[in-house]
């Protein structure tokens, strides 16, 4: 017998936003918990605020989890801030709070000379992987990157150099989980650091897994979602429990 709740889990995805690197995921999750991706739009150079206009209304009325991947964090932690009723708990995967790579921070401006094209792509996709690399993975990451424009990509790269979101995260009440990845080649371990000097009751669950996380390990991440919705979501609300047969 599974048990079912009604509790969502809504996913914002890293910086492609295509949102179609996490089927094996939901696989995992299924059919205790639904998991909802939702993917931006390929054709618009939103930053950070056009893209909270955007999943505002998409968000469920009916309670859920909040996992931001990557690029998508500090927009997990704005919406966080917002304290809608039914958001429930913030999960942060491989992110950051404020420009992760600091050491670039006066080089926004070099980020459109950067190459972009498919052989980049594909090496791009296996640096990221590292020792995980796959080819299922490493084709889906290539065809997700593929799709985007290049001046989309480099837009919303921009944005992640010149965010700070780190005043909202340190007022967040609700439960809050971070999956760091042991082997993140982009995203590196004081950005996980930061943020738990700042919330310190925040769960902190290193795993071995490069950068993408989600995809590379995704039955150990979904183990750690169910456990923080079980030790901190469910046994609040078990009224939003049904049985599965």
């Amino acid at each position: 017998m599974t048990i079912k709740t009604q509790l969502k889990i809504v996913l914002l995805p890293g910086l492609d936003g295509t949102g179609t690197l996490y089927q094996q995921l939901a696989d995992q999750l299924a059919p205790e918990f639904e998991l909802q991706v939702i993917a931006y739009p390929l054709d618009q150079l939103w930053g950070y605020t056009e893209l909270l206009e955007y999943i505002r209304p998409q968000l469920p009325k009916s309670p859920f989890v909040l996992l931001a991947e990557s690029f998508s964090g500090p927009l997990g932690i704005v919406l966080a801030a917002e304290k809608l009723p039914s958001l429930k708990g913030l999960v942060l995967c491989c992110t950051f709070g404020r420009n992760p790579l600091p050491v670039i921070k006066g080089l926004v401006g070099a980020v459109d000379k950067l190459p972009w094209n498919e052989l980049v792509h594909h090496w791009t996709a296996l640096w990221l992987q590292g020792r995980y690399a796959s080819p299922e993975l490493s084709t889906l990451m290539g065809n997700a990157l593929t799709i985007v424009p290049e001046q989309v990509i480099k837009h919303r790269a921009k944005q992640t150099l010149e965010v700070d979101v780190l005043a909202e995260f340190a007022g967040l009440t609700l439960p809050l989980l971070y999956l760091q990845a042991r082997h993140d080649r982009l995203i590196w371990a004081f950005n996980a650091k930061t943020l738990q000097q700042l919330q310190p009751k925040m769960q902190l669950v290193r795993l071995d897994a490069p950068h993408f996380l989600l995809q590379a390990i995704p039955e150990q991440a979904a183990w750690q979602l169910k456990q923080f919705i079980r030790e901190h979501l469910v046994p609040a609300a078990p009224q939003q429990a049904v049985v599965v047969n």
